[in-house]
């Protein structure tokens, strides 16, 4: 019997060790599911027409999306086509449509006219315009060749180069303006397009003389800008859109003319640093990525400080007092042994299981879960493989993750509920295939609703709902069921000491080792060392902005991990010392803590910092961030109960047996 649990202990780490194998399968296999950042370029020939793809209308303010074509502009003679998507594409409403623009390869255009609207005020689609023009910054995304087109403001020089550098200020150009009670509409864009010639090109191009271009010239695109203006045309064939001054805004009413011009210029940059302009960070930025790694590192450092003079130290101390005591009492047998304090005198109730062992198993196998996606999916980002040109690949890549690693999330919760020695082993099984991930999914449906409810794109459709319904019972549950089994079969481990059957009472503690107080101390220790990077992240992702800063983050989670084991090891060892022997949900709920302070100041902060948007929006915000804080606090009640266990495990290990 003891070889077969040998046998199926084995057979339990090699499977754990596939999942992740499979995993990474699963991520490289397809070939077109992502590349490396500077491969795959498309070389355009001369004359060559270059789509661009109409996004979605975005708002910073509402974080409500809507189809670039819900309100009124120039829709293709056959309608608008959808492209096909993924599944990050369609959870995050980043639907992608053709559009009537035509822009052969360096070719320049001047006041291209693109449609005309007669009475615009009475189109179908007018009330939505006045609408998101009331709840302002609306914008219209396009993008070309997988880039997306970026707002240009103007340019400037910089100090001492003497070289211009464009101005932006984010992603899509504006929809158009109220003014009092007024509603202008933005019908004329210019498209700035900067190219990198291929090969002989370089030598030849003339910007200034097209009709030396021939069909053998070829460039790469490298950036894309765009930019806007309301205009009243008069002559849009004589080129009236392109004068700066002296020109009237085109209200939202009557006839409208929708124009375009483009203008092609050369670029020394290569084709592989195209996304330095929307994720390279500026110094400011980098300085303050900076500054909190160093404040996590003077965290982690005082706590390791911490545990190495008080908790390793006061171990010793208290191994050499006890092992002193017992050789007193071999020389005099009528003493008694001074155990009255201390953390060995609960030594046999210690590894009493703990209250509802099915929950704290529960929530320790989904930590389980979301830490090996949080691990991979970071380790595999800083090798490049989840680049922003690969649209929706990191959220797919993430549910993908999160299925497979179900087995690990069987496995750490049957394993630890069959140390609690519990009954309830199918409560155990079901309840991790399907509690926490039932209570994201209700909360993600509910919101769902809400913005099909409002006409928003980003209602996740109806295939894409299919898709995560399909992940769920048709892989992470399997697994989840999978990884039970094998740790249900695992050789039951014994503990260094032996069990009371009479629990021991605990005694009063002073207010500094109470549970409220020490939740306090820990959440804010824990707080304290992440809030500059979670306040940073959430505002980039909130405005729409790219969040390329991965080795930051993976620093970070190290430190993160460091800091939770050590929050859990110095609280368990303190209430150890006042003889609560009740460790095993304070260890979790320690570290966990950082969830309640990370979801209400950071709602706060956004709320406070980026006035605007509706109930709608503040209620989604509410909820992504109570996913966010939820999943960093299963993870980090995770790491501070393995990181307990094992402590409390060794230093009773020392204890003679009585």
């Amino acid at each position: 019997m003891e070889g077969r649990r040998r046998k199926d202990s084995k057979d339990a780490r090699r499977c754990d060790r596939w999942a992740v194998v499979v995993a990474l399968v699963l991520l490289v296999g397809p070939s077109t599911s992502f590349y490396l950042p500077g491969i795959h370029p498309v070389d355009w020939k001369a004359g060559e027409r270059v789509p661009v793809r109409a996004a979605k209308l975005s708002s910073s303010a509402t974080h409500i999306p809507y189809d670039f074509y819900s309100i009124p502009f120039c829709e293709p003679e056959d309608g608008p086509q959808t492209f096909a998507q993924n599944l990050g594409e369609a959870l995050s409403g980043d639907a992608l449509h053709n559009s009537e623009y035509n822009l052969p390869f360096l070719e320049n255009q001047t006041c291209t006219v693109l449609c005309t609207i007669d009475n615009f005020e009475q189109h179908p689609k007018f009330r939505r315009f006045r609408a998101l023009l009331k709840e302002d910054q609306y914008r219209a995304n396009l993008r070309m060749d997988n880039m997306p087109a970026v707002h240009l403001v103007g340019a400037t020089t910089t100090d001492g180069s003497g070289e211009e550098v464009m101005v932006q200020d984010g992603r899509g150009f504006p929809i158009g303006i109220k003014y009092r009670k007024q509603y202008f509409v933005t019908n004329h864009i210019t498209f700035w397009i900067a190219y990198h010639p291929k090969g002989r090109a370089e030598s030849m191009i003339e910007m200034n003389l097209p009709g030396e271009m021939t069909d053998d010239v070829t460039g790469r695109i490298i950036y894309v800008y765009v930019s806007s203006k309301s205009i009243q045309h008069n002559d849009p064939k004589g080129g009236d859109c392109m004068n700066e001054e002296g020109y009237q805004a085109q209200e939202a009413k009557g006839k409208v003319t929708f124009t375009y011009s483009v203008r092609w210029y050369q670029t020394d940059q290569p084709w592989s640093t195209r996304w330095d302009h929307l994720l390279a960070l500026d110094k400011q930025e980098t300085e303050m990525n900076w500054a909190s790694i160093i404040n996590s590192l003077a965290v982690a450092l005082c706590l390791s400080f911490v545990v190495a003079l008080i908790v390793i130290r006061a171990v010793k101390r208290d191994f050499a007092r006890y092992a002193a005591e017992e050789l007193d009492d071999e020389l005099d047998f009528g003493a008694d042994i001074n155990m009255s304090t201390g953390w060995k005198v609960v030594a046999q109730d210690v590894f009493r299981p703990p209250q509802h062992p099915e929950m704290l198993s529960i929530l320790c196998g989904t930590g389980s879960q979301l830490f090996w996606v949080l691990v991979l999916v970071v380790t595999i980002s800083l090798f490049g493989f989840f680049s922003p040109s690969n649209r929706g690949v990191l959220l797919s890549s993430s549910f993908v993750f999160f299925s497979i690693f179900g087995y690990s999330a069987g496995h750490c919760a049957s394993s630890l509920y069959k140390k609690f020695k519990g009954l309830n082993r199918k409560t155990v099984i079901f309840g991790t295939a399907f509690l926490i991930p039932s209570v994201y999914f209700g909360q993600f449906f509910i919101m769902n609703l809400s913005l099909w409810h409002a006409g928003s794109t980003g209602a996740v459709p109806f295939s894409a709902m299919f898709t995560l319904c399909l992940l769920w019972f048709g892989i992470s549950a399997p697994l989840t069921f999978l990884g039970g089994y094998f740790g249900f079969r695992e050789e039951e481990e014994v503990p260094p000491c032996k069990v009371n059957q009479i629990p021991r009472q605990i005694p009063d503690k002073p207010w500094y080792i109470q549970d409220w107080f020490l939740l306090v101390c820990s959440s804010s220790v824990l707080f304290s060392m992440l809030f500059v990077h979670v306040f940073y992240i959430t505002s980039k992702i909130w405005l729409q902005e790219f969040v390329y800063i991965f080795g930051f983050i993976m620093v970070l989670l190290l430190l993160f991990t460091v800091c939770c084991a050590e929050v859990a090891i110095i609280t368990v060892y303190l209430t150890l010392c006042a003889e609560d022997y009740k460790f095993h949900w304070r260890a979790w709920s320690m570290p966990a803590s950082v969830a309640v302070p990370v979801y209400f100041f950071t709602t706060l902060y956004l709320m406070n910092s980026m006035p605007g948007g509706t109930t709608l929006t503040h209620w989604l915000l509410m909820n992504y961030m109570f996913i966010a804080s939820s999943v960093l606090g299963l993870v980090g009640g995770l790491i501070g109960f393995e990181s307990a266990s094992l402590f409390v495990t060794k230093i009773y290990e020392g204890v003679k047996k009585d």
